[in-house]
């Protein structure tokens, strides 16, 4: 290539600037970011978080920030971000993108709060910012080749990029902030390569952000990446990667979870729910489940009796068992509780998956399944789902999301706040200042709270 990807990106992420005041982008930017609230709030308890905020605070220096819906101040810009997309990530509830098959917004959105707050940029800097660094990140999964699925590794290049606007980075240094942040990036194998999922680490998001983050501010010193990065690695077929600003917009494939789960368990709750609920189904006379799926699923761990709280995301027979027996609400948020239900357990353990190679080109563009249910009476009945709700086809309101944010924050964060943060992001994009005064519960960034808030 004539021009090195590095810069052909890095140039990219400045055009997009010229996309923020589009409508249907202005929509997708404020949903993201009332998801990120619901995704932070429904984690910042969890254990992930708990210890994120321990090494922030006494490992990468002070500042005057504070987590989101947490009571840890004094964290710096970093650590502050480390932290917001550890409980972002925690329950895997977090927004998608199904080019790119994996999480962008927990990786972008809390460093160009962060970086953006520090340096009290506008709303429309902000709005480029996360725009940007969800696109550029999702062009990069989308030509991964093979697909690896794990999203730290290019979540943390949009992380850069989302940095790096919110620093005023020029070409020259974005484009050595990407170098930097693929030659940096976590390397973890994907979920299908682990028997088990018990760490914490999962996909590797907030460690993404981290190498991005640095990426970015050492590009601001000077500090300088190979450029070419992308085409040395062996992991992006670059003959795939969509270097032009013209057409549809990755950004524009973003989804969101309504349940903390892994997503491609999402479709085969809801086919499965659908069955029992129109059949009238008692758990009792449910024999055996069939889930006939696409290949990508097949290869999740999928334990029916989880070792971890972390493996039960990645389950798709548990994730369908505990929404049948306990129903769907009980998946939002999961609790670590119902891994010893011997209810759910023993259904698990019924529930079967079955590759259906026709529907691995679907994916990953969709997450369709078909569900077979056999009583023990000798009766079948079978349900379809094209794809999930939330993805693009079946899109979610502002409505839903906040809704999503009202139940998981509930007993965790008072409800004035959570009217707050709707009313915040009901219209426009905030500035990140207020964004985080609003999910922080005070203004720790030299602003004064917004008209609406102050209300």
């Amino acid at each position: 290539m004539a021009v090195k990807v590095a810069r052909a990106l890095a140039s990219l992420a400045l055009q997009l600037k010229a996309e923020v005041e589009e409508s249907a982008n202005q929509k997708l930017i404020r949903q993201c970011l009332i998801d990120a609230a619901a995704a932070a709030a429904g984690g910042c308890d969890s254990s992930a978080a708990r210890m994120a905020t321990q090494f922030a605070a006494e490992s990468l220096g002070s500042g005057s920030m504070q987590a989101w819906f947490g009571d840890t101040t004094g964290l710096n810009a970093l650590g502050a971000a480390f932290v917001n997309s550890s409980a972002m990530s925690a329950l895997d509830v977090d927004d998608g993108n199904r080019s790119a098959r994996g999480h962008l917004g927990a990786a972008v959105i809390p460093a160009a709060v962060a970086y953006g707050a520090r340096a009290g940029v506008s709303s429309a800097t902000f709005a480029h910012a996360v725009l940007a660094g969800c696109e550029i990140g999702a062009r990069l999964g989308a030509a991964e080749a093979p697909p690896f699925s794990a999203s730290g590794r290019w979540a943390g290049v949009g992380a850069a990029i989302s940095t790096g606007i919110c620093l005023s980075l020029n070409e020259a240094m974005l484009e050595n902030a990407i170098s930097l942040a693929v030659h940096s990036a976590p390397m973890l194998g994907p979920a299908g390569s682990r028997i088990q999922m018990t760490g914490h680490i999962k996909e590797g998001v907030p460690f993404g952000l981290l190498s991005g983050v640095t990426s970015a501010l050492l590009a601001a010193q000077g500090y300088r990446g190979d450029p070419d990065a992308i085409e040395s690695t062996g992991i992006y077929d670059v003959h795939q990667l969509e270097l032009s600003p013209r057409g549809t917009l990755a950004f524009g494939r973003t989804y969101f979870k309504q349940y903390t789960c892994c997503r491609l368990a999402h479709a085969p709750i809801d086919a499965a729910v659908t069955i029992v609920q129109r059949e009238g189904l008692a758990m009792e006379d449910v024999d055996q489940i069939t889930i006939r799926t696409f290949r990508t699923a097949i290869d999740l761990p999928n334990e029916a009796r989880p070792s971890s709280f972390e493996s039960a995301q990645f389950s798709l027979p548990f994730a369908v068992a505990a929404a049948l027996v306990r129903g769907k609400e009980a998946l939002l948020p999961l609790e670590s509780a119902m891994l010893d239900d011997p209810r759910v357990i023993g259904l698990a353990e019924r529930i079967a998956l079955e590759h259906a190679p026709e529907l691995d080109p679907l994916y990953p563009s969709a997450t369709p399944t078909c569900v077979l249910i056999r009583t023990r009476g000798g009766q079948s009945y079978r349900e379809q789902r094209d794809t999930a709700d939330g993805d693009p086809s079946r899109s979610f309101t502002d409505a839903q999301l906040l809704g999503k944010l009202e139940v998981l924050a509930h007993g965790k964060v008072a409800r004035e706040r959570v009217i707050a943060i709707g009313l915040l992001l009901r219209q426009k994009v905030p500035s990140p200042s207020a964004y985080a005064n609003a999910l922080e519960g005070g203004a720790s960034h030299g602003d004064a709270l917004s008209p609406v808030l102050a209300r």
